[in-house]
């Protein structure tokens, strides 16, 4: 749990209730509001369970099979990677969750002990994460060997709020959101081989206002961008090199759907605007919508299949609609992830290669 999240949870109470939580309020009470909040927010620029056109209208149905031929792109590049966070039966809080990895020579998925896996681009190693950020359970983030097991635990800042890594694209590197407890905060950029670290500080009113989502890798990996309200019904997509420079810098109206919202060519990014429950997509340069109508239920928006498709987890599938009628069901047990990790296909062997979408 976060000391941000924390604070939130006792001044919702605050606001139920009209009188302050105890001081000694159940620390496993925060800990289980906290994960319902992370289950809806927690959203990183690989976790993808849907790929929707923007180029028409869309309904986004339910979970079922889906009616007329199959269709969509002619070599299928992606594979679910790995199921984020289970929340196992009679489970205190998402300290004790766990995850499940793919084996890409059998296809199977493999259960391990940490609540939060990411594999490199290619495939391997994984970054784990375990805790929740309390006293009982500190937040550790580490680099496992899928060969040997063995972890190499990161060294991060101190105590406070870290966001999810995010490996860059060349996997060289990883990324995490840094909010030190007190202020200040920035970034870390992380050397995946010898496991050092670089930190960058930015001015804490623009880290503070960035939702929760933090900071992602601009196209390429040259640089980070952070997708942040700027107030009046605004978004600023600011973009930095990897010494805190800021290299550019685009205003759009409405407020971010979450991390990962610009596409993967650096051009569109996916906004949710003052109406509720809708979603736009614009153009960053012109800041005109190219999905004027937008799209429904905004808040399941987690990301790009591509240039050209919004990806948009549909409850225990991975649902194309639109133009693209499709549905790719999830594991029973990837229903209750907070997150699904989607990579690339390309190390796929023998029966492990008809999980590909």
């Amino acid at each position: 749990m976060t000391t941000r999240l924390e604070g939130a949870v006792r001044a919702a109470l605050d606001d139920l209730t009209g009188v302050a939580p105890p001081p000694d309020l159940a620390q496993g009470a925060i800990r289980r509001a906290g994960r319902q909040r992370v289950a809806r927010l927690s959203v990183t620029a690989v976790a993808v369970v849907a790929a929707v056109s923007v180029g028409v209208p869309l309904v986004v149905g339910g979970t079922g099979p889906t009616a007329g031929p199959a269709q969509g792109p002619a070599e299928k590049p992606f594979v679910v990677t790995a199921y984020s966070g289970i929340i196992r039966s009679g489970d205190p809080g998402p300290a004790d969750d766990v995850s499940l990895l793919l084996d890409p020579a059998t296809g199977r998925y493999g259960e391990v002990p940490y609540n939060e896996v990411v594999p490199a681009p290619d495939g391997d190693p994984v970054l784990v994460h375990r805790g929740d950020n309390s006293v009982a359970h500190p937040s550790r983030w580490g680099l496992l060997d899928r060969a040997t097991g063995e972890v190499r635990w990161l060294d991060l800042p101190a105590p406070g709020y870290t966001t999810h890594g995010t490996w860059s694209p060349d996997g060289r590197q990883l990324l995490f959101t840094v909010r030190p407890r007190g202020s200040g905060g920035g970034f870390v950029v992380v050397d995946a081989e010898s496991l050092s670290t670089r930190p960058v500080a930015l001015p804490d009113d623009r880290i503070h206002n960035a939702a929760g989502a933090g900071f992602g890798w601009t196209p390429g990996g040259a640089g980070v961008m952070l997708v942040r309200s700027a107030g009046g019904g605004s978004t600023h997509v600011d973009r930095y090199d990897l010494q805190g420079r800021e290299t550019g810098t685009a205003e759009v109206p409405g407020g971010p759907a979450g991390t990962g919202v610009v596409s993967p060519d650096g051009t569109r990014i996916a906004l949710d605007p003052v109406e509720p429950g809708r979603c736009r997509v614009v153009d960053l340069t012109t800041r005109i919508a190219v999905l004027p109508r937008g799209l429904p239920d905004a808040g399941r928006v987690l990301g790009w299949y591509d240039n050209t498709h919004l990806m948009v987890r549909e409850g225990g599938a991975i649902r194309l609609t639109g133009e693209l009628r499709r549905t790719v069901p999830l594991l029973p047990e990837g229903a209750r992830a907070q997150e699904v990790r989607v990579g690339s296909s390309a190390g796929l062997t023998g029966d492990a290669g008809k999980l590909a979408f």
